[in-house]
């Protein structure tokens, strides 16, 4: 990835502001809608990711004290199930991602060294990766036919070391770099779409099988027609640090944004946190249908002052970011552990802290009493599955502490009774985490209680003991 400010600023931004509206304009319910009626089909393709994969950046062979090793022992260690968006062109190690288990994700983006490729500016210069330049790296000029064939024959070499899907950065050649400062006209939508079809048609022809491409955008451009889901970041605060970016309804509605174009959101971060932000961020991710990228060798942006707007540290200066396995371990192993209830399902209401669920008006189908404050409910159902347990993904944002869920009981099997089990991670232990890799079987990672429920009227309440940060009610039929 080559970040730039302006760039930054713009995807970062801009985009989710837009997004917040999107939970406002889901349809109303009908009264006697259960969840599984409710809960739409997400519309993926096979090859698509599954909502309990667990990913990882593989970034670069040659990254200081980051041996191949070690990246392959990482993996093992956060029970990741993809290898993503990756530099790497070794087909050595390459194969030894492959015979984990992973898939393996090359990077479209190329390291572009021939002026005669570039992408020009109005007065026929190159551009490159930050302006005008007559030094590599160079954006790339999408009709020029040598620049195609180069690009295709690096895209055909990479499927032939085993890639199995490809992720595409800076998918409109930086046009936050040049098109805003002037420096060119932008390149047509029409144009851009136009080469990301191509590619991706002539790359599966190559390839002989459907592959799956995703990109770095957060907006809804004509180009995004020839991706598959978004990989992009997002960040907790500005980048001055003065204003609180993320939140619950903001990461459900980047969810529910990509289900109306049938795609999906893979998040990554690029702050360098405390690991309960990151530990809070993933749960809620995975809670609201997104994937989340382990933040192991993650990319640190910039911090700006708020007075000079002056980055504090160069870019090139600040290190990636490495989070211990012992700080979320635990709860990449939770989602493993949990696939039988990530997979296929999709929102149905949500509750609690931060979020409104207008579908339902003043009945609100999950609320949330005493306690922190800042539970989070998220329920998802299986689609036009009726015999389906319903999950209901409890996040805490805070110092947990016990409450109290009014459920409205009909919402999940109509007449039908009901119990409610407590999915928890176990707290971090490196012989039992070693153990589930190594026989492929994590739910011995989470520990299940059967929680007591109470029936008044058309509600049932159930009692609930302090999360940190995360725990899955498993609502299943009973006789």
């Amino acid at each position: 990835m080559r970040p730039t400010l302006p760039l930054l600023a713009a995807l970062l931004l801009a985009p989710l502001a837009t997004q917040a509206a999107d939970a406002s304009t889901l349809s109303p319910v009908p009264p006697d809608a259960t969840f599984s009626q409710i809960a739409q089909p997400s519309g993926f393709a096979p090859e698509m990711p599954k909502l309990s994969d667990v990913c990882m950046r593989l970034f670069r062979l040659n990254q200081k004290g980051v041996s191949p090793e070690r990246m392959l022992d990482a993996g093992s260690e956060f029970h990741i199930t993809r290898g993503v968006w990756s530099y790497i062109e070794d087909k050595s190690f390459i194969e030894k991602v492959r015979a984990k288990g992973w898939e393996f994700q090359g990077s479209l983006c190329m390291t572009l060294v021939d002026p005669k490729l570039a992408l020009k500016d109005r007065e026929g210069k190159p551009i490159g990766t930050n302006g005008q330049s007559d030094q590599p790296l160079f954006r790339g000029d999408n009709a020029n036919p040598e620049y195609r064939r180069a690009y295709l024959e690096r895209a055909k070499r990479l499927v032939d070391l085993g890639v199995t899907s490809f992720q595409r950065d800076e998918p409109d050649e930086g046009f936050f770099d040049w098109g805003k400062k002037g420096r060119r006209d932008a390149i047509p939508d029409a144009d851009l779409l136009e080469f990301h079809r191509w590619a991706r048609t002539e790359i599966e022809k190559h390839a002989g099988r459907k592959l799956t491409f995703s990109t770095n955008c957060h907006s809804q451009p004509p180009f995004m027609q020839a991706f598959d889901y978004r990989m992009t970041e997002v960040r907790f605060r500005s980048m001055d640090g003065t204003k609180e970016i993320i939140s619950p309804s903001r990461i459900r509605d980047i969810g529910l944004s990509a289900r109306k174009e049938k795609k999906l959101f893979v998040l990554t971060g690029q702050e360098d946190r405390p690991a309960e932000d990151y530990r809070w961020i993933w749960a809620t991710s995975y809670a609201t249908g997104n994937l989340y990228i382990i933040p192991w060798d993650q990319f640190q942006n910039v911090v700006l002052d708020p007075v000079t707007r002056v980055p504090r540290i160069p870019v090139n200066k600040l290190p990636r970011i490495f989070i211990p396995k012992e700080k979320l371990a635990d709860l990449t192993g939770f989602v493993r552990a949990n696939a039988d209830v990530l997979d296929n399902y999709e929102d149905a209401a949500v509750g609690g802290y931060d979020l409104q669920d207008t579908r339902f008006g003043t009945d609100a189908p999950v609320s949330v009493a005493g306690g922190s404050g800042k539970l989070s409910a998220f329920v998802r159902a299986k689609p036009g599955d009726a015999n389906a347990p319903v999950a209901i993904h409890l996040v805490e944002k805070d110092k947990g502490a016990p409450t109290t869920l009014r459920l409205s009981t009909a919402r999940f099997f109509g007449k039908q009774k009901f119990k409610v089990t407590l999915r928890e991670p176990l707290p971090y232990d490196a012989a039992l985490h070693a153990q589930a890799e190594n026989e492929k079987r994590y739910r011995s990672l989470l520990r299940e209680t059967i929680l007591p429920t109470t029936t008044d009227d058309a509600s049932t309440l159930v009692s609930v003991p302090a999360l940190s940060p995360w725990g899955i009610l498993v609502v299943e039929k009973t006789p």
